[in-house]
Order: C-alpha cells, then sequence, then structure tokens
C-alpha cells in the first residue's frame, strides 16, 4: 500500500455516506475524518469549535470574500487578511488542516470540499454516495422520528445547502459524476456492502 492515500466521500443526505465512510475507516484501520476536522481546524487556530461548526458547509454571502478570492485565485484566502472572521475565513484554516492531515496520514475525508482541496495529491479516490429518493426518505423519516413529508423537506434542505457550499468553493459541481472516480447507489448493496465493495476498490487502487 502507499504510506498514505485519501478517500474522499462527498455523500447525499440519507444515503448513508457517513456511516459507510465509518464502516470503510474501520476495515481498512485508517482515520476516519469527519467532524474530527473541525476539532482539529480548532486547536491549530485557536478559535472556537463552535464557529467552525456554525458555517460547517454552509455557502457564504460574503461580498467580501467573493473580491478577495479573485485577487488570490480561489479558496486559500491568506489568513493575515485584515477581515472579520467570515465563514470564508474559516473554510481556508480548514482547507489549510485537510491539506495537512491528508499528508501526514491516510484517512477517509468526508465533505467539506476535500476532493477539491485536494486535487493535487498523489495518492486519492474520490467517491460520492446516493441514493433514490423514496429510499432516503424511509431512511431519515425511522432515523429522526420524522414524517415523510418532513423527512423529505430535510432532505431537499441539506442538498442543497450541501450543493450550493460545493459549488461557490469549488470550480465544480456537487452531484456530477464527471468529477468523481466512483459514485455509487448505497441501496444496491446496502451501507454494509457498500463499504465492502469500496475498501475492494481501496485495495486494487493503492496496493501498489
Amino acid at each position: 500500500m502507499y504510506e498514505n492515500y485519501v478517500v474522499t466521500i462527498n455523500r447525499q443526505f440519507g444515503s448513508g455516506g457517513r456511516r459507510i465512510g465509518k464502516r470503510l475507516s474501520e476495515a481498512l484501520g485508517i482515520h476516519y475524518m469527519d467532524k474530527e476536522l473541525l476539532a482539529l481546524a480548532a486547536q491549530k487556530s485557536g478559535i472556537s469549535e463552535k464557529l467552525f461548526e456554525h458555517a460547517d458547509e454552509k455557502p457564504t454571502n460574503s461580498l467580501l470574500y467573493s473580491l478577495s478570492a479573485a485577487a488570490y485565485g480561489g479558496y486559500a484566502v491568506p489568513l493575515s487578511f485584515k477581515d472579520v472572521l467570515t465563514n470564508d475565513k474559516l473554510f481556508a484554516i480548514q482547507a489549510e488542516v485537510i491539506r495537512s492531515t491528508a499528508k501526514e496520514r491516510s484517512c477517509i475525508m468526508i465533505g467539506r470540499c476535500a476532493d477539491d482541496i485536494l486535487s493535487d495529491h498523489p495518492h486519492h479516490l474520490n467517491v460520492f454516495i446516493h441514493a433514490p429518493l423514496p429510499v432516503r426518505v424511509k431512511t431519515v423519516a425511522e432515523r429522526h422520528g420524522l414524517s415523510e413529508k418532513a423527512a423529505e423537506e430535510l432532505i431537499l434542505k441539506t442538498d442543497k445547502r450541501r450543493a450550493s457550499y460545493y459549488n461557490f468553493y469549488t470550480s465544480r459541481k456537487w452531484d456530477s459524476s464527471l468529477h468523481y472516480d466512483l459514485t455509487i447507489d448505497s441501496s444496491l448493496l446496502g451501507e454494509e456492502g457498500t463499504a465492502e465493495y469500496l475498501k475492494q476498490l481501496v485495495l486494487l487502487v493503492f496496493d501498489k
């Protein structure tokens, strides 16, 4: 196996992406990075973790960032930039944590534009997990104790927010298969089966 490799997972809400990522990390014996990325960003920056949680996977509404991003060529806004602590600056801090973590260890990273941030990482695999809406509605309704109508509304709202966040900070479209190494319908094999399938793929790709 390569010394360090990263599997990034973007996912539709209710598709089981997080749970599959957790199973995959356990099967491969590597780190699982989801909310853990927020804790690391808080630790390394000295900024409250609650601020990172508040901004987590939410698109910016900062006009100042839109102007500065053009000058600095993307999401890596210099941390010394004189500005209030916006979602955009929190994203820049988080992006640096994602890069440094990927250099230090093999891991599974969930969401947060990690696939785009790590596009120049020598050993990475980008995955998008999805499932039919009726399947996700049933899953979310059961898991959160919601009516099917409320579950569907939550799914559509969450997916819209994730897509807006991703589309804003990257040059890609969140749910386009063109930008992923693999897109997979988790309802075909279930969470356990999907994790096992991904494990075999990772071993084939990185066991060189």
